[in-house]
């Protein structure tokens, strides 16, 4: 769609929305007018006339001939005049006929006139009740006629509107078409300058800057870095309270659940916060407002003490505080310390703390749980909590049974860590769009004889717990520098390693004099793929990795990105070669986000790589946010050119 058709479909459907909007206010106050007509009319109808049968002295004839000359002379259902037991005296009633009115507009509206009533009496005596209810079909042919007279004139409005709003648009656009083919030429990388100036100021303003496109990456760049900055803000913080809100959590918990996580396991708390109905109308929204920033600053100050933790606000009445590495007693501990500060300033706020208060739901995760269990069982102990009387509940997870021991897996990985028993298995990565494969991507496996092989997520596991991983990796960069599979010549391959392995003291050294030696025999395109946890710090080390890989002519890659950094401009430094990140944070991902995103990596030559792509589903949405380079069971199912 042109953007002459997009403006023209927007402003149209703006212009029609608020000629509607108008058109339905005035119609809504037409009936509204209408209807209290009728019963004003009713009301002053029965007032003046039960006045006038006064006057007749309980006559009965002389009060019939009043009401019959009342009823002639208005629209009315009936007028009614009954004795003081509720007996009627006299009754005038028509049938209620609406005439050129359709049955939709009637089944519509269904206008029920309202009855109005009098008393009727004789000096001190009440001689009785006088009831009047107008007619309605009145009410409907009116109202009918009010809105054909609106639909007419609102719609020579549109019609006029529109006219000169695609007469404007096309005078104003004209220009466009210059800046179209340069725009075109542009994506094709002709970088051509266009003489004719448009007169129209944002047109101006557009063919200016592309004919300075060149000498303005570098700005192009902090804009995108300062809106990514922005949108990560209007992602992930919680604009009231300012902590982290449910989309961070949830990005940020598989860091912390995988086989080679920095923490094995931990807390994760979740709180809620009961009588907030009572309190909005006991001090007011303003003050209550006012108790949730000081309640999240207490969850952050006893969560400061936990390295890593995440205080986030689930939804409105919910927290949660993931404390990684955090024991039962400890988070307990601090469960009761929250409670008792919180509980202290709902007091101080003048509520009633048996009324207003928290519960809090423990639950020790570890990190073999998905996202989804952590939270399920997460919320079912914060369930538990609310009934308990402390409200405070802790629940743990189900232990898993190992299928061996800690010393029976301590020896297989220590047999063969000697015997250099561990063996490369590669998944590719997928250009979707070229149909052709972007890299390989290596895994490990540990092959005990002929018959026994375990994989990555078997035995990483149990090698973490028994403190044997760096010593795993240490083996592994030995083994494919000093002896490379010589299958993979030629290819491009990648190699994940994680944040305790680099950041461990000795890693960068012997790194260092291992590529020295053997880094130019390598027989394929090696990439390293290092966390963005590490890689955002922008740091010494990493810029010593930096220089080391580049003269060795290895390339660097970043994994597990959540574009949680307050600056990205170590992208722009560092310049990996992809960014990879988990496929549900790009499909979650505003477009707002998504575009400042790719304006930094497009302007530096960065791919954007989506991980755990499971089906062709799930392929075809990351498409349609322009991602094409993925990972997963999903690349099997793409036919490679």
């Amino acid at each position: 769609m042109t953007l002459f058709k997009q403006i023209a479909l927007m402003l149209s459907t703006f212009l029609i929305i608020i000629l509607t909007t108008v058109l339905v206010l005035n119609f809504k106050s037409a009936n509204e007018s209408v209807q209290d007509r009728l019963y004003t009319d009713a009301k002053n109808t029965a007032s003046s006339l039960s006045l006038s049968l006064g006057t007749a002295q309980g006559d009965i004839s002389m009060m019939t001939t009043m009401i019959n000359a009342s009823f002639d002379s208005g629209y009315y259902h009936y007028i009614t005049l009954m004795d003081i037991e509720n007996n009627p005296i006299y009754k005038r009633e028509v049938e209620q006929k609406i005439l050129d009115v359709p049955q939709w507009f009637i089944n519509a509206l269904n206008i029920t006139a309202p009855v109005a009533s009098a008393n009727v009496s004789a000096g001190w005596s009440q001689v009785g009740l006088l009831k009047v209810q107008s007619d309605a079909g009145y009410a409907y042919k009116q109202l009918y006629t009010i809105l054909i007279n609106l639909l007419i004139s609102f719609s020579i409005i549109a019609v006029i509107g529109l006219a000169i709003l695609n007469l404007l648009l096309v005078i104003i656009l004209k220009p466009l078409k210059e800046v179209q083919k340069q725009a075109e030429a542009v994506t094709r990388n002709e970088f051509i300058i266009q003489d004719n100036i448009p007169y129209t100021k944002e047109f101006k303003d557009v063919v200016l800057g592309m004919n300075n496109m060149v000498s303005k990456v570098k700005a192009m760049f902090d804009k995108g870095n300062e809106e990514l900055k922005r949108q990560k803000e209007l992602e992930y913080i919680d604009k009231a309270t300012k902590l982290r809100n449910r989309k961070y959590l949830i990005d940020k918990l598989p860091e912390y659940l995988k086989i080679d996580a920095t923490s094995k396991g931990g807390i994760n708390m979740m709180i809620a916060l009961s009588g907030v109905i009572e309190a909005n109308e006991k001090i007011g929204h303003k003050d209550v407002d006012q108790l949730f920033i000081n309640i999240a600053n207490i969850f952050s100050a006893h969560a400061k003490n936990f390295d890593n933790s995440i205080v986030a606000r689930m939804n409105g009445t919910e927290f949660s505080i993931l404390l990684p590495d955090c024991s039962e007693i400890n988070g307990t501990e601090l469960a009761r310390g929250i409670y008792n500060s919180t509980k202290e300033l709902i007091e101080l706020s003048n509520l009633d703390s048996t009324e207003t208060f928290i519960s809090l739901g423990l639950y020790a995760y570890n990190y073999k749980e998905n996202i989804g269990q952590l939270l399920s069982q997460s919320d079912n102990a914060l369930a538990q909590a609310k009934f308990s009387d402390d409200n405070i509940h802790l629940a743990k997870a189900d232990n898993t049974v190992e299928v061996m021991g800690k010393e029976a897996w301590r020896k297989i990985i220590n047999d063969a860590i000697e015997k250099n028993n561990f063996n490369f298995v590669s998944w590719t990565a997928v250009d979707a769009k070229m149909r052709k494969i972007a890299h390989n991507v290596l895994s490990l496996t540990l092959k005990v004889d002929k018959d026994t092989t375990y994989y990555y997520g078997q035995f990483m596991a149990p090698a973490n717990q028994a403190g044997l991983s760096f010593k795993i990796y240490d083996n592994v960069l030995n083994m494919m520098f000093k002896t490379p599979d010589m299958t993979l010549k030629g290819s491009t391959c990648s190699l994940r390693l994680p944040f305790d392995y680099l950041t461990q003291q000795g890693t960068y050294e012997s790194m260092h004099e291992l590529f020295n030696s053997y880094a130019e025999n390598l027989p394929f395109k090696l990439i390293i793929e290092m966390p963005d946890k590490l890689v955002r710090q922008n740091s010494t080390l990493i810029k010593k990795y930096q220089a080391l890989f580049e003269k060795h002519n290895i390339d660097m890659g970043v994994f597990e990105f959540i574009g949680e950094s307050v600056d990205y401009q170590y992208l722009q430094d560092l310049r990996p070669v992809y960014i990879k990140g988990e496929t549900d944070y790009f499909l979650s991902q505003s477009d707002q986000a998504l575009s400042a995103l790719r304006l930094i990596t497009d302007t530096v030559g960065i791919s954007l790589i989506a991980a755990g792509v499971m089906d062709m589903k799930t392929l075809k949405k990351l498409q349609e946010k322009d991602i094409h380079v993925i990972q997963g069971r999903a690349t099997e199912m793409i036919e490679l050119a």
